[in-house]
C-alpha cells in the first residue's frame, strides 16, 4: 500500500513537473512583429477591402501558431491616434512604423516588420475566365530600416470561374477571390514563419519550441519599465545592474518625470527571469525589498518603491 502511495506521488509530481514547464513554453513571450498591408500599387487589393482582411486574418494566425506575437496596424492606429490611408505611398508607411518605434509607448514598438501586397489577377479565356492571386512581401529591420528578406507565393493551380457577369457579379468574383486569398494565405504563413526564423537568428536571436510544438526564433521583447518613486542614484545604479545581465539587451530612457522614469526594456528572459533580474538589482543597490511593489505582464513592468 505505501509503495502504491509512493508510485502515486512520484507520478503526481512528474507529471505537475510536466505542466509547469509547459506553461512556462507557453507564456514566454515571442518576438514581436509589425504586420502591414502595402496598397500604393493601383493593381494591388486596397487594405480596407475584404480580401485583405481575410488575408491578414490568415496570415497573423499562421505566425501566432509559429510562436511570433504580432501586432496589425489598426493597433497602432487606435493606440497612437493616428488614421490609415488606403492607397498611401510606400514612404508614408514606412514614416508610421519609425513613429511607432519613437513612441513612450513601448508595447508597439518593434525590432521587424512584415510589409505584404496582395494582386489579384482575372484573364479572359474563349469558355471561362481564369483568376489567380499572388503575394508578395518584405521583411524589415526597423532598427536599421534595411529589408532583411523578400517573399512572394502564387499557386501554381488557377481557379475557374463563370464568363459571364450575369452568372458572376463584381461581388461574387470578389468572394472567390477573397476565398482562394486566405487558402493562398495560410500556405505563405507557414513560409513567413520559416523565412522570420532565419531573420531572428541573423540578428542575433534563440531558437525556442512555441506551444503548438512548432520551432520558432526569439530575440529581445520590449516592455515598458516603470520606476516609481526613486531616487536618481538609485535608478541609474539598477538600470546599470539590468544592462550587466546577460538577457537584457537594452534599456533605453523615454521619460523622466518627477516621481517615474520610463524605460524601454529589452529581453530575451521570460517574465520569471526579469524578476529575479529586478530583485536582485534592488537588494545591490540596497533597497529593502519588502517595501517594493513589482507588477509585471507581457507588455509592463511597474516597480515603485513604497518607503518613499
Amino acid at each position: 500500500m505505501k509503495s502504491r502511495l509512493l508510485t502515486r506521488g512520484m507520478w503526481q509530481s512528474a507529471l505537475l513537473g510536466v505542466i509547469l514547464a509547459t506553461t512556462s513554453v507557453c507564456v514566454q513571450a515571442g518576438t514581436r512583429v509589425i504586420l502591414t498591408g502595402e496598397d500604393s500599387d493601383e493593381r494591388s487589393v486596397e487594405r480596407n477591402s475584404e480580401i485583405f482582411k481575410r488575408v491578414i486574418s490568415q496570415l497573423q494566425e499562421s505566425m501566432a501558431r509559429g510562436g511570433y506575437d504580432v501586432i496589425d496596424e489598426d493597433m497602432l492606429a487606435v493606440k497612437l491616434g493616428f488614421e490609415v490611408r488606403t492607397r498611401r505611398p510606400k514612404t508614408e508607411l514606412i514614416e508610421t512604423l519609425m513613429v511607432a518605434n519613437q513612441t513612450e509607448d513601448a508595447t508597439v514598438q518593434s525590432r521587424l516588420a512584415v510589409v505584404f501586397a496582395i494582386f489579384p489577377r482575372i484573364k479572359e479565356l474563349s469558355f471561362s475566365k481564369k483568376m489567380e492571386v499572388r503575394i508578395r512581401g518584405d521583411v524589415y529591420d526597423l532598427k536599421t530600416l534595411r529589408p532583411m528578406a523578400t517573399f512572394e507565393y502564387e499557386p501554381r493551380k488557377a481557379y475557374l470561374i463563370p464568363k459571364s457577369y450575369n452568372q458572376c457579379d463584381s461581388f461574387c468574383i470578389e468572394e472567390i477571390i477573397g476565398k482562394n486569398s486566405r487558402t493562398v494565405a495560410r500556405e505563405l504563413g507557414d513560409v513567413l514563419v520559416k523565412k522570420l526564423n532565419i531573420v531572428v537568428k541573423s540578428l542575433g536571436g534563440s531558437t525556442s519550441v512555441s506551444s503548438g510544438g512548432t520551432g520558432s526564433a526569439t530575440i529581445a521583447v520590449t516592455y515598458n519599465l516603470t520606476l516609481i518613486r526613486f531616487k536618481a542614484v538609485t535608478a541609474i545604479k539598477l538600470k546599470k545592474y539590468l544592462e550587466s545581465r546577460k538577457q537584457v539587451s537594452s534599456i533605453k530612457s523615454i521619460a523622466v518625470r518627477e516621481s517615474e522614469r520610463v524605460y524601454a526594456f529589452e529581453s530575451g528572459a521570460d517574465i520569471g527571469q526579469i524578476e529575479e533580474y529586478l530583485y536582485e538589482g534592488l537588494m545591490a543597490v540596497g533597497v529593502d525589498i519588502d517595501q517594493i511593489r513589482i507588477e509585471m505582464s507581457q507588455e509592463e513592468i511597474i516597480v515603485e518603491n513604497l518607503a518613499m
